[in-house]
């Protein structure tokens, strides 16, 4: 049921705004803050969630930016890499943001580990994420996020975060703008059993985990301006798994609960509108 009312709420609202952008961008004359980047980026992360093994790759990038201030509602529209998301409300006190994903899955030939297990086939998710902003730069957050492939199956997470963010002005015209976090991840058992339930059988004990807190992340995020058309991204992660999930057979014979993840990328605007 959850499922179901996200989606139908999500395609509504895409619907309206791309109506309502639309219509501006044929009466208001004044050119909104789009730009179109392109560039490369480097991945070092997991092979999937649990591995103790890690994959490094080189992909091009594309994106998308609009952003209009002068309005609290549908003021923002974001394509970057395997994510679009769409501000609904942003106050700069309070924001609230609809996405969606593209997840990579699991495939067997990633490890030895999962030659018996099933499959975990790649697939979009969409999900809601709401912030409030504190004194001192401090922000807190929490992100629902359910996948769409399996209109029925009802496996979602949720994140609760408290995020530091700082505006720093070095000699470039505009600021590097770090963001550092600190989360903890809910999920109920239908995404447990996904990602890390083992059948009984030669390599494994049957393992049926229920919802529960999996893991705790800290993250920290850069956006760096080289010049005003090229700008760089540093993403680094540390995931711990627990609970339920860090009592898999398949963390504990095969995997690991420490899950380290690093992402930079170089991006060059070459377009705006």
């Amino acid at each position: 049921m959850i499922k179901k009312i996200l989606i139908f709420t999500l395609l509504t609202i895409f619907s309206f705004s791309s109506t309502i952008n639309a219509t501006e961008l044929l009466n208001d004359e004044e050119p909104k803050n789009t730009k179109v980047y392109v560039g490369g980026g480097f991945f070092y992360k997991p092979t999937y969630e649990g591995s103790s093994s890690r994959r490094s790759l080189w992909i091009p990038v594309a994106g998308i930016k609009y952003e209009d201030r002068t309005r609290n509602f549908f003021n923002a529209f974001n394509f970057y890499g395997p994510q679009a998301s769409l501000t609904i409300f942003n106050n700069n006190e309070f924001k609230f943001d609809f996405f969606a994903e593209y997840e990579f899955g699991r495939q067997n030939g990633d490890d030895n580990s999962l030659r018996i297990l099933e499959e975990i086939d790649p697939h979009f998710s969409v999900g809601t994420n709401i912030e409030y902003s504190l004194p001192y730069d401090f922000s807190i957050s929490y992100e629902f996020q359910t996948d769409v492939d399996d209109f029925y199956s009802e496996s979602y997470t949720s994140d609760f975060a408290i995020n530091y963010n700082k505006n720093i002005w070095i000699t470039f015209t505009q600021p590097l703008v770090n963001t550092t976090s600190l989360s903890t991840s809910y999920a109920n058992s239908d995404y447990l059993n996904e990602w890390f339930g083992t059948p009984a059988n030669e390599m494994y004990k049957y393992y049926k985990p229920s919802s529960d807190f999996y893991k705790m992340s800290l993250s920290n995020s850069l956006i760096m301006p080289f010049s005003e058309k090229i700008v760089g991204v540093i993403d680094f992660s540390y995931d711990r798994l627990i609970g339920e999930a860090a009592d898999s057979q398949l963390i504990k014979k095969q995997g690991s609960p420490n899950q380290f993840s690093l992402m930079f990328t170089v991006m060059y605007e070459f377009y705006s509108f």
